[in-house]
């Protein structure tokens, strides 16, 4: 089945009604995947084929966002290599940013369940599945596996082996800051506000509570999270299962996006953005987590650790990383005296 190619237009006001089907309807149909693009065609090139791999997947729709590299032709020759999957690539005519091109593609979806990859991420084998019996079992309105960051030079085996459960001890949410320990160790399904931006989720839900577009400049901090939180703090159900994981490519490998930019920048957008989004949500949220903690303190709070975590954290880390080489090298030398 050949690529469909399509200009959009920069309008996204889809909130339509959701339809009628029912579960095993939409569960026979099959699963929509998202993914918002632009100019990344070296890392698609990798990480595509594990889409197309997924059980369930049967259609996956790139949103060039005023794209102007390579990408037509390389997800023009994934859809001939994969014709069991609808590819459909459709081009904004100006550039939207992530969250109002996510939009873009639910008014494509097909199908009732839509999963979202970021372009320079792997999905392990079942991904799609796993999440999908999740959501039906727990009722759920969204759920994620675990997100592995791989290394340079490491397989993707490698990164699984070393990432285990979490490699940090410690909840993995920090309700006062509103943020979602990636790495926390773990077992199971976890339920919390949001967990990370490869999602599972519903078309009818995706119409209710639409991508809110705001964060289209930076790094877009929290344009995943948004979504999930309305759906929080509207009485959906939020889980991250430690059953399948995506593993995001080395930083050596993605050349553009928002993890390039200056640590100036990413704490300017990050703080920029927390305050955005506090303003919609902080009332209601800080409600169902029992939190009496007043919006601008938690805002504060906030503030204190973006800087921390782009001034002292990385060097703090790096330290601990050569402690832990350290005590390997030693462990080896002494089991060979």
């Amino acid at each position: 089945m050949s690529t469909q190619a399509k200009t959009v237009s920069a309008s996204t006001g889809s909130e339509a009604a959701a339809g009628d089907e029912t579960i095993a309807q939409a569960v026979s149909q099959g699963i929509t995947m998202v993914i918002p693009t632009r100019n990344r065609a070296h890392t698609l090139r990798l990480v595509a084929p594990s889409w197309y791999e997924q059980e369930g997947v049967r259609q996956i729709i790139f949103v060039s966002d005023e794209g102007t590299d390579e990408t037509p032709l390389l997800v023009h020759g994934l859809a001939s290599r994969y014709p069991h999957v609808h590819t459909l690539l459709l081009r904004n005519t100006q550039r939207l940013g992530a969250s109002r091109s996510r939009n873009v593609g639910v008014e494509h979806a097909d199908h009732e369940f839509v999963l979202f990859c970021d372009d320079d991420e792997y999905l392990q084998a079942g991904y799609a599945r796993t999440c999908l019996d999740k959501l039906l079992a727990l009722r759920a309105g969204a759920v994620s596996g675990r997100r592995v960051y791989m290394q340079s030079g490491e397989t993707r085996e490698q990164a699984l082996a070393r990432f285990g459960s979490g490699m940090r001890r410690g909840a993995a949410f920090r309700p006062l800051l509103c943020e979602y320990v990636n790495g926390a160790i773990f077992r199971g399904d976890l339920e919390m506000p949001f967990t990370n931006a490869i999602i599972l989720t519903r078309r009818s839900l995706l119409q209710r509570y639409p991508f809110d577009g705001y964060y289209a400049r930076g790094n877009g901090y929290r344009e995943e999270t948004d979504y999930q939180m309305n759906l929080f703090v509207n009485g959906h159900r939020i889980f991250v299962t430690n059953e399948v994981h995506s593993l995001h490519l080395p930083l050596n490998e993605v050349r553009t996006g928002g993890q390039r930019t200056q640590a100036f920048k990413r704490m300017y957008w990050s703080v920029h953005y927390t305050r955005y989004f506090f303003g919609k949500y902080w009332t209601a949220y800080a409600r169902r987590q029992g939190l009496r903690t007043p919006r601008w303190a938690a805002l504060a709070a906030f503030t204190a650790f973006a800087v921390y975590r782009e001034t002292l954290r990385p060097p703090a880390y790096q330290l601990a990383m050569w402690g832990l080489g350290l005590r390997a090298r030693l462990r080896t030398q002494a089991s060979l005296g």
